[in-house]
C-alpha cells in the first residue's frame, strides 16, 4: 500500500461502500457527491457569510483606494490590516465554489484505477487478474484498470479471485451500467461510427448535460446571492462560461463516471444554492440595509466637500483674488542700495542684483509633483447653486468682487526703459552722498 492509497482512504471506502450496497455505479457516485456536499456546507455556508459581509465592507475599501492613490504597497497594507480588524477573508466567497474541482482528482484516480484504490489490490495482482481474465498483453496505465473492472462479472469473479490468493476477499463485481449506459467508456463526439445505439447516444449526451446542468446552477447561484432586489448581479461572462467548459471538456475527455459526478454536483449545488438563500435571507437584507446607508453617507460627504470648495472659491473671489488682471504698482527699477560697500555706492557695479542668480532648492525628479496652485476663477452655476443654499451672503460677496473686476480696466507694467533705470539710481547715489555729507 502506497501513500496515495493511504490518502485516498476515506472516497474510496465510500465509494466501495455505496458500489457494494446499491449494486450501481451510478447511484454510488451520486450518493458519493451528496456526502461531500453535506460535509462541506458548514464551509459553503460560512463562506456566503464571509462574501456579505466584504459586499458589505466594499465602500470603505475604496474609500483606502481614493486615501492610497498609486501607492500600492500601501494600499495591499492597509487592506490586509483593514481585512484583518473586520475578521473578513476575501477568498472566502469563492473559495469554497472551487472545492469540487479539488474533489475530481481524488475521484478520478479512484474511478481510472478502481482494482488499486477500491479492491486494495498491488500492481502485480491486478496484472494477474488480466491475465487469468484473458488479457496477456496487460499493462499499467491509462484506462486499461477501468476496464479490466467492467470486465469482471458474476461468472468469472472466482477466476479473478484463484489469481490474487490472499486478496482475493477484497474482490468484488462493480456494476457499470447506469440506464444502459456502460460508466466505463468515455464519451465520443463521433457516436455514430460503431453504430447508433441507445449506449452510444447516451455517452455523447452526459457530456451536454453536464454542461447545461452547470450553466443553470450557476444562474440559481447569481439569482439567490444577490445584494440588491432592484438590480440583478452582474457576472463576468468569462466566469458564468468556465464551470460549463470545464464540464464539457470533462465530460468528453475521460470516463463516464465523472459525468455523473458532474451533473450530482450541479443539481445538489442548486438545492444548496436555495437552501442558503433561505438561511441566509436575513443577513442579505441587512448587508442591503446597511449598504444604502452607507450610500447615503457618502452623498452627504461628497456633498459637504462640494460646499467647503464652493465657499473657499468664494472667499478667495471675494477677497480680490479672481483671476482678473488688477492695477499693480510702477516698476522702480533695481535696487542700487545692494551695491554699497561702507561710503562706496557703487563698489559691486550700477546694475548690480544680489537676486540676479537665485538659488534652486532641491527637488527629487522622482517624488511627488508639487502641485501648482490655481487662481480661482468664476463660480460655476453648480457652485452658486451650493453658495445659494449654504451661504448666500458671501455668494453676494463674490458676485459683486466677479463684476468690479469685470468692470476695472486692465492696467498694463510700466516697464522703465535703461535711461530711466539709470536715472533712477543716480538720484538715489546722489541722496545717499549728500546724507552722508
Amino acid at each position: 500500500m502506497d501513500i496515495w492509497q493511504i490518502l485516498m482512504t476515506p472516497f474510496s471506502w465510500l465509494l466501495k461502500l455505496f458500489c457494494q450496497v446499491f449494486n450501481s455505479y451510478g447511484i454510488a457516485l451520486f450518493l458519493f457527491t451528496l456526502v461531500v456536499k453535506v460535509v462541506l456546507f458548514p464551509l459553503n455556508l460560512k463562506g456566503k457569510k464571509s462574501m456579505i459581509k466584504q459586499n458589505v465592507l466594499s465602500g470603505q475599501i475604496q474609500e483606502i483606494q481614493r486615501r492610497c492613490g498609486n501607492d500600492k504597497e500601501r494600499y495591499n497594507q492597509e487592506l490586509q490590516k483593514f481585512y484583518a480588524e473586520n475578521n473578513v477573508n476575501p477568498l472566502g466567497g469563492c473559495g469554497w465554489s472551487l472545492l469540487p474541482i479539488v474533489f475530481l482528482y481524488p475521484l478520478y484516480a479512484i474511478i481510472r484505477r478502481p482494482l488499486k484504490y477500491m479492491m486494495w489490490l498491488s500492481e502485480e495482482a491486478v496484472t494477474a487478474v488480466a491475465h487469468a481474465l484473458g488479457w496477456a498483453d496487460f499493462q499499467i496505465g491509462g484506462y486499461n484498470e477501468l476496464t479490466l473492472g467492467a470486465m469482471m462479472n458474476a461468472g468469472n469473479l472466482d477466476t479473478a479471485k484463484a489469481a490474487v490468493g490472499a486478496s482475493a476477499a477484497s474482490l468484488f463485481v462493480v456494476n457499470f451500467n447506469f440506464f444502459g449506459i456502460d460508466l466505463s467508456q468515455i464519451p465520443q463526439l463521433k457516436f455514430w461510427e460503431n453504430g447508433v445505439t441507445w449506449g452510444s447516444v447516451g455517452l455523447f449526451l452526459l457530456p451536454l448535460i453536464s454542461a447545461a446542468l452547470s450553466l443553470a446552477s450557476m444562474f440559481v447561484s447569481q439569482k439567490t446571492n444577490q445584494m440588491n432586489k432592484d438590480q440583478q448581479v452582474k457576472m463576468n461572462f468569462t466566469m458564468i462560461l468556465m464551470g460549463p467548459l470545464i464540464s464539457l471538456w470533462i465530460g468528453f475527455a475521460m470516463p463516464a463516471g465523472l459525468c455523473i459526478y458532474w451533473i450530482a454536483n450541479s443539481l445538489l449545488g442548486m438545492v444548496q444554492e436555495v437552501i442558503c438563500g433561505r438561511m441566509l435571507r436575513k443577513d442579505y437584507e441587512a448587508a442591503q440595509r446597511e449598504i444604502e446607508e452607507q450610500r447615503k453617507k457618502a452623498k452627504e460627504a461628497e456633498k459637504e466637500r462640494r460646499r467647503k470648495a464652493a465657499e473657499k472659491k468664494a472667499a478667495a473671489i471675494a477677497a480680490g483674488k479672481s483671476g482678473k488682471k488688477q492695477p499693480q504698482a510702477k516698476h522702480k527699477g533695481v535696487d542700487v542700495s545692494a551695491s554699497r560697500e561702507g561710503l562706496r555706492t557703487y563698489a559691486r557695479g550700477r546694475a548690480y542684483d544680489p537676486n540676479r542668480y537665485p538659488t534652486t532648492p532641491y527637488r527629487d525628479p522622482n517624488g511627488p509633483a508639487k502641485p501648482v496652485e490655481e487662481e480661482p476663477k468664476e463660480l460655476t452655476e453648480e457652485e452658486k447653486a451650493i453658495l445659494a443654499e449654504s451661504n448666500p451672503e458671501l455668494m453676494a460677496q463674490a458676485e459683486a468682487a466677479e463684476q468690479a473686476a469685470a468692470q476695472a480696466p486692465a492696467v498694463q507694467e510700466d516697464k522703465p526703459t535703461a535711461a530711466q533705470d539709470e536715472e533712477e539710481g543716480y538720484e538715489e547715489a546722489y541722496s545717499d552722498e549728500d546724507e552722508e555729507r
